[in-house]
């Protein structure tokens, strides 16, 4: 009898632990990661003459001397409703750049011979001000923040010079929520882009400063495509929609 009720203890606990582990399998959220750490396939660059390059399984970003546009290195695909996750690295003060997604394609009408992407940029701002994971409204008719760091005290003490930071991006119809850090940054609504390419910029550089020796590194670049809404994160931060 000890012997038939032990079987049937075992039985039971091997079908609770299949059954926890096919929900657990069902519950896996699915990234899909844009970088291979190797090279930039599936990746390409638009703009000037910025500087990127792939070390030890991340990408590395440079300003380059005597650029008057701006240069992004781009996904080849686009990219409309998502959860974007990257995390980046920065070694020195003073150098904004920026994540942009929903980039759409452009030729300036200044004149230059250099498409640019216009979109939503999340801005990576080590400066003073330090809004690091706002959104600033990247197009040459518009250059404006859409929502900036001015009344968020904490998203503006999470980003770490010199160290891995991470921004998740969710961008779900005309809303677009970011997280530095895990600490909520921005909580947008907008319908100006609807989709387009995920980038990452490199800024413009007039003359040869001690900027030119700044790196970026970004790694761990992954998306979700697929039934976006069951993954999103809660949000308690203010939404502002913006026209």
């Amino acid at each position: 009898m000890r012997q038939i009720i032990s079987i049937k203890s075992l039985l039971t606990v091997v079908v609770l632990l299949l059954s926890t582990a096919t929900f657990a399998q069902k519950n896996v959220a699915p990234w899909k990661s844009l970088f291979n750490g190797v090279n930039l396939d599936n990746w390409k660059m638009v703009g000037d003459k910025g500087e990127a390059f792939v070390e030890d399984g991340e990408i590395l970003i440079r300003q380059t001397a005597n650029t008057k546009n701006h240069t992004f290195v781009t996904s080849v695909d686009k990219y409309s409703d998502f959860i974007l996750e990257v995390d980046f690295k920065m070694d020195a003060p003073g150098f904004s750049t920026a994540v942009l997604i929903r980039g759409v394609e452009e030729t300036p009408t200044t004149g230059a011979s250099v498409s640019q992407l216009n979109g939503y940029q999340i801005k990576i701002d080590n400066t003073p001000r330090n809004w690091t994971g706002g959104i600033f409204d990247f197009n040459e008719k518009t250059l404006k923040w859409l929502y900036d760091l001015s009344n968020n005290e904490p998203a503006r003490q999470a980003f770490k010079l010199n160290d891995w930071n991470t921004f998740r991006i969710e961008a779900i119809g005309n809303t677009i929520k970011v997280w530095i850090n895990d600490v909520p940054s921005t909580n947008l609504v907008n319908n100006k882009y609807t989709d387009g390419y995920i980038a990452l910029k490199i800024h413009s550089l007039s003359a040869a400063t001690k900027d030119q020796d700044v790196l970026v590194r970004f790694r761990n670049i992954r998306v979700i495509t697929k039934n976006v809404a069951s993954y999103v994160k809660s949000m308690d931060l203010e939404q502002i929609k913006v026209e």
